[in-house]
Formats: structure tokens, C-alpha cells, sequence
């Protein structure tokens, strides 16, 4: 990506970074209550959120590029990292609640974002 695509394209990944962080970090931390303190869970989530959403973005569409093929295998992609990094830096939490936890707060963040586009405010 030259220096001209890439500051076309920051300012809305920045604005889509923001939204996600602000949609996923309360989910991580109300599916790890009871596990580990509320703070390390978000501090979780949130590098959880820092390693793959430029993933997302800058890598994954150099490798797949049909629009809908991106979407599903990234998000999965996504979940599937997120899990992985979440069962490492907020144990106790049970792996499956990694799971549950990364495919909820990927599936509210992309729901959430689809509606903002659908109604103009997220463009």
C-alpha cells in the first residue's frame, strides 16, 4: 500500500478502531467476571483488538480479494487469534470462554459497525 492509499484509508480504520475497542472492551470484560479482575480483562481485549484489526485491514486484503470471501475468512481469522491471545493473557478464563467471548465481541463490533454504515453515521 503506497503513502497516498494509506492515509486515504487511516483516518476511517482509525474511526473503525475506536468504535471496535469501545464495542469489544466491555464484552471481554463482562464474559472474564469472575475470573480475573475487570481491568486485566480489558487490557486483554484490547491488545487482543491491537494485534488483529490491522490484520484486518492493511494484511487480509492483500491475501483474499473477493469482498464477501475477506469478510468471512477474516472475521474468523480474527476470532480465532483473539481466542488464542485472550486464554493466554487473562487466565484462569477457560478456553472455551476465550472463545465465546472473541466471537461475541467480533460478531457485536461487525453488527454494530454494519448498522452505523446502514444508517450514514459510520462512512
Amino acid at each position: 500500500m503506497d503513502s497516498h492509499v494509506f492515509l486515504t484509508v487511516f483516518p476511517y480504520w482509525l474511526k473503525a478502531f475506536l468504535f471496535t475497542q469501545g464495542v469489544e472492551i466491555p464484552i471481554w470484560t463482562l464474559l472474564a467476571r469472575g475470573a480475573v479482575p475487570a481491568w486485566r480483562a480489558a487490557l486483554a481485549g484490547a491488545a487482543c483488538t491491537c494485534l488483529t484489526h490491522p490484520l484486518l485491514w492493511f494484511v487480509w486484503p492483500r491475501v483474499v480479494h473477493d469482498y464477501g470471501a475477506y469478510i468471512a475468512s477474516g472475521e474468523l481469522l480474527v476470532a480465532a487469534i483473539e481466542s488464542a491471545v485472550f486464554f493466554v493473557l487473562a487466565r484462569p478464563v477457560t478456553f472455551s470462554r476465550a472463545v465465546a467471548a472473541s466471537f461475541l465481541a467480533n460478531a457485536a463490533s461487525y453488527g454494530g459497525g454494519l448498522l452505523l454504515r446502514s444508517v450514514g453515521a459510520l462512512s
